[in-house]
């Protein structure tokens, strides 16, 4: 047995009463199972529908009546979008990294939830954490994470503490000045590192990982399609260029998309 197994096993032994039951835990787990399928069912499923739509009315009345698609904040995230999208199709697979991010993700919310954590490995062939904690949330933190993007916005929260994001800076490079300003940075580094999340989410949820299968596979993908949404709305709401567009604004439109869903089924049904 391994270092790191045997810690495991010792942990396990100290905090688990002589003679306790197993077959109780796995009618737990089998209720909770049993009960995270009708949760997706009953109550995800419809919420990522209402999402869905009023997210892509957002952008409509965004692109129909404001000017976000000259923004800066649209330009320059596309731009890091396409240019993940080329070095995809160009063959660059930086999966070292993703599991990287993927492992510390659940290494980090283990932690949050007060789990120990006894042994971690990262390589390009795959990687895990041992951890004596597990609950939905940890199980599916890197599916819901997107990791380096909040790494990007951390470092660039950091700099603008002490320098201005929105001013243009001149760089002398040799015989040429160029203008730079950081927040178009920003923006593309944003792009770029949330399309490659989004990327390798969807690989990882078609390859079918244990993680999804762990919770209920329709629940998980469910629950990842809702937070990534909710991700996106509030990437939306930040770049917007309307002053007037904040969370209450989405707020009356997922709830006037609810209601009249509601009322649609009530009197198609009755």
């Amino acid at each position: 047995m391994s270092t790191a197994n045997l810690r495991r096993h010792l942990h396990e032994t100290r905090n688990r009463p002589a003679g306790i039951n197993n077959r109780r835990d796995v009618q737990r787990d089998r209720y909770l199972l049993l009960l995270k399928r009708w949760i997706g069912g009953a109550v995800l499923a419809p919420a990522c529908l209402v999402t869905a739509i009023t997210l892509i009315m957002m952008l409509w009345r965004a692109v129909s009546r404001m000017d976000f698609l000259k923004s800066e904040e649209f330009i320059f995230f596309t731009f890091g979008g396409i240019v993940w999208a080329v070095a995809y199709l160009a063959g660059v697979r930086p999966v070292t990294a993703y599991v990287f991010g993927h492992e510390l993700s659940h290494l980090m919310t283990a932690r949050m939830f007060g789990g120990r954590i006894f042994d971690w490995k990262v390589s390009a062939e795959g990687g895990y954490v041992e951890t004596d904690k597990s609950n939905t949330w940890i199980t599916l933190a890197p599916y819901l994470i997107p990791f380096y993007t909040l790494i990007i916005m951390l470092v660039f929260g950091l700099v603008g503490l002490a320098l201005d994001m929105q001013q243009s800076h001149d760089v002398h490079l040799l015989k040429w000045t160029v203008h730079l300003k950081p927040m178009r940075f920003l923006y593309a580094l944003v792009g770029l590192t949330w399309c490659f999340h989004a990327t390798y989410t969807v690989k990882t949820v078609i390859a079918e990982q244990g993680d999804l299968k762990r919770n209920g596979e329709f629940f998980s993908m469910m629950l990842i399609f809702l937070i990534n949404a909710f991700l996106l709305i509030a990437l939306f709401l930040a770049s917007s260029p309307a002053p007037g567009l904040g969370f209450m604004e989405v707020a009356r439109c997922w709830w006037s998309v609810a209601s009249g869903m509601v009322g649609w089924l009530w009197h198609l049904v009755f």
